[in-house]
């Protein structure tokens, strides 16, 4: 199989394994009791998040949780708001934060959706005009999973800080976790999201980065774990290998790699299919995504004739794959025709050219097929 939808998600390092079973079966200990095996275990703990942070250059707290969405809603519903508050948001947000905004939007917080460009990149102009002295809130994603685009995070939190001095900065960075260089420092960032899944950890792994000297509010209440902010058990397993699979993929990153895969993905996409739309602006995303929209096609079509080829891609995000929707193609700016034809290719460390020329010749047979069926 190849497999070409790791922003979906991305197989566990088999050596995950071990680690598990470390945690699970042999050092099993509860981390808040007090005899010395459970404190070794929260010594554990301690040291894997300080890891995390360091590889991160962060400086602040990692709380952990059980999936990028979690911690996502924590980032939301935690954050301190005020009366007659307001949030911001970008209009291609991922579902975690498109769905608690209006929910937060139905309990009577005013949300603003700040407009994207065609590559769904946050239109800076229209950020700094909807910035205001009573912004409680702005969470922009840091690479959007439905195209790849960037943004410019450490530009905005400036903006953010001039214009809305109260307000709390939160970023989705799910996507750009070890997919490029991420500096927390820098960006400047009040939260910061991540989840193990999409970098080779485990699934059921999630976590905030919360700045020093930030506060919020917890969302899940009980045996005050993860400095009251989460309350359960710690996936001792999990926070381990979390940080054992961050350290392994930054590693193994070849972005130049990824960057001459795309080129010769998106030449022969338009080969193919002259009249395709490429979603993706190569100068401002990731090295790894690649979005395009074919014209008058299904694009579930395509990835079911695909996968009969022993061929894995995308549709977009994986998480609302279920749900049929136009949120993203409208807010790219889309015509009808191209909103069925929306495609994504997503690699990793292991793909290969070999993988990506079949690819190519499988696709180009799959679409004349679809075409000639369609005449």
């Amino acid at each position: 199989m190849i497999y070409l939808d790791t922003s979906a998600t991305t197989a566990m390092y088999p050596e995950i394994i071990d680690i598990i079973k470390k945690y699970a079966v042999d050092n099993y200990y509860n981390p808040s009791a007090l005899y010395t095996n459970a404190l070794n275990v929260a010594k554990d703990i301690k040291n894997a998040k300080q890891k995390i942070l360091d590889i991160l250059h962060g400086t602040g707290n990692i709380v952990f949780t059980a999936s990028g969405t979690e911690s996502d809603n924590m980032a939301m519903f935690g954050s301190k708001k005020f009366k007659d508050c307001k949030i911001l948001i970008s209009n291609v947000e991922h579902s975690a934060i498109y769905q608690c905004a209006k929910k937060l939007e139905a309990q009577g917080i005013q949300v603003e959706y700040v407009a994207c460009d065609r590559f769904g990149i946050v239109d800076e102009d229209d950020f700094k005009a909807k910035l205001s002295s009573n912004v409680a809130l702005v969470s922009i994603m840091h690479a959007c999973n439905e195209t790849g685009g960037v943004n410019d995070i450490e530009k905005l939190v400036k903006l953010t800080n001039q214009l809305a001095p109260r307000a709390i900065f939160h970023s989705d960075g799910v996507q750009a976790v070890c997919k490029m260089p991420i500096n927390l420092n820098k960006l400047g960032v009040d939260l910061y999201t991540f989840s193990a899944h999409k970098f080779h950890g485990m699934k059921g792994v999630g976590g905030l980065y919360i700045k020093k000297g930030v506060n919020i509010n917890p969302i899940i209440f009980g045996g005050g774990q993860e400095n009251g902010l989460r309350s359960a058990t710690e996936n001792v397993s999990g926070i381990i290998s979390t940080a054992y699979a961050l350290e392994k993929t930054y590693k193994n990153l070849d972005i130049e790699k990824n960057k001459k895969i795309m080129n010769y993905l998106e030449t022969s996409l338009r080969k193919i299919v002259p009249n395709c739309i490429i979603n993706t602006d190569f100068q401002r995303s990731l090295s790894n995504i690649l979005s395009f929209s074919v014209p008058n096609t299904r694009g579930e079509v395509l990835l079911h004739l695909l996968e009969d080829k022993g061929i894995i891609i995308g549709t977009g995000s994986a998480c609302s794959a279920q749900k049929a929707h136009t949120r993203i193609p409208i807010a790219l700016g889309l015509s009808k025709e191209y909103f069925d034809g929306m495609l994504r290719i997503s690699i990793d460390n292991s793909t290969t050219f070999e993988e990506i020329e079949l690819f190519v010749k499988e696709f180009d047979n799959c679409y004349k097929f679809l075409s000639n069926i369609m005449k």
